[in-house]
């Protein structure tokens, strides 16, 4: 963060020269120093003036009942037990507001001191407020939402006005089986008492919490998730791999019946001049990660697999579509460059459009909206138009 950039400056003059970079970019449309603020920061600030007005007064309000009821269904609810007393004794001590956001960024639990109560309520910064980058712009839960790890937002950071008054602390809360995100746990407080132990105690206490979320059951011995944020789990364990690696897994996943080392080639790089050996030691070291689950003569997977992308190909053919919008977390490896996956890419987005435009269905279509950031655009539009014919 930007922040740390900042840190021979008094909190004062951090604000001052925040604010400055800030009135810059939304009035002027003026890149912000890379001094001065942060890439995370200012890549932020992009996306957010693609998608909202800075102008706002207070985030979006979806209602306390439908926050509570997801709550009670969230397994967040139970893992945060143990930790709630402690949060709730550090916000009055350290005059913080702490809230819990599921992974959309929508808030299922708050508590706020006496000092930050109503300046929380004011902004809908309470249960059943819409926190992500595009409902509100640059915020912590917003921002750790979208890195999928800590992250620490002061004063004029925020591309909304009316925080520039706040620092807020936010941490990723990762299942420790899975590596998937349940939620965000953040603490804020007014930007006069920000310090640095601030993003130290909400880290360790979503890492306390995510501890005790229940255990995962494998769909398969092998689980890849592509769609969106890209996630491997073997065996129960989340594992960590390249981009590179993703994409080979998903296209063993699609030829269960092997391929040869050509094929392979092909459908990997297409006409990019990288040798037949490069791929060979790129499986070889994958075939290690996965405890040899890999064949070769012909190249296929020895294990038991489920991928997000074929299960939603399945769905959108049987025109199952809460099944389809539950699963679609955005475009298959957006940045892949394989002509295999590039075609499964645009052939999933392509009956994913089809099916949304045939979607009457406007509560399916707010909860799909609320529940995932990714495609949000054309979701929006789609109910936009339900609700004004």
């Amino acid at each position: 963060m930007s922040s740390t950039l900042l840190t021979d400056y008094s909190l004062s003059k951090r604000r001052s020269i925040l604010e400055n970079n800030w009135h810059h970019f939304t009035h002027h449309a003026e890149t912000p120093e890379n001094t001065l603020v942060s890439e995370d920061i200012s890549l932020s600030w992009q996306r957010s003036a693609a998608n909202v007005d800075y102008r706002e007064s207070h985030a979006p309000y979806s209602g306390e009942e439908k926050a509570r009821q997801a709550w009670s269904d969230s397994p967040l609810s139970f893992a945060a037990q143990k930790e709630q007393g402690n949060m709730m004794q550090l916000a009055r001590e350290g005059e913080l507001v702490a809230a819990i956001a599921d992974p959309s960024g929508f808030l299922l639990w708050s508590f706020a001191s006496q000092h930050m109560r109503s300046r929380a309520e004011s902004v809908n910064f309470h249960v059943g407020g819409n926190w992500d980058e595009n409902s509100i712009g640059t915020n912590a839960i917003g921002l750790s939402k979208t890195l999928r790890r800590p992250v620490t937002v002061f004063s004029s950071e925020h591309y909304q006005s009316f925080l520039h008054d706040w620092v807020c602390y936010a941490a990723p809360i990762i299942h420790p089986q899975s590596g998937e995100c349940f939620g965000i746990l953040d603490m804020s407080t007014t930007w006069n008492r920000h310090t640095s132990l601030g993003q130290a105690g909400v880290t360790e206490l979503a890492r306390n919490i995510a501890q005790c979320l229940p255990a995962v059951i494998p769909k398969a011995e092998l689980e890849i998730y592509a769609l969106g944020q890209m996630r491997v789990i073997f065996r129960g364990k989340a594992l960590r791999i390249s981009k590179r690696q993703v994409e080979i897994l998903c296209i063993l996943a699609l030829n269960p019946q092997g391929l040869n080392l050509e094929s392979f080639h092909a459908a990997l790089y297409g006409d990019e001049p990288i040798s037949i050996n490069t791929l060979k030691a790129e499986l070889s070291h994958l075939r290690h990660l996965i405890d040899g689950a890999i064949g070769s003569r012909p190249y296929r997977l020895l294990v038991t697999v489920w991928t997000d992308f074929i299960q939603i190909w399945q769905a959108l053919h049987q025109q199952n579509i809460k099944e389809a919008f539950a699963l679609y977390q955005g475009p298959l490896l957006m940045q892949s460059e394989s002509p295999e996956l590039e075609e499964w890419r645009n052939s999933i987005e392509a009956v994913m459009g089809k099916m949304l435009e045939s979607c009457d269905e406007p509560k399916l279509l707010l909860q799909k909206l609320c529940g995932c950031s990714s495609g949000n655009e054309m979701v929006r539009e789609r109910l936009v138009e339900l609700i004004t014919t």
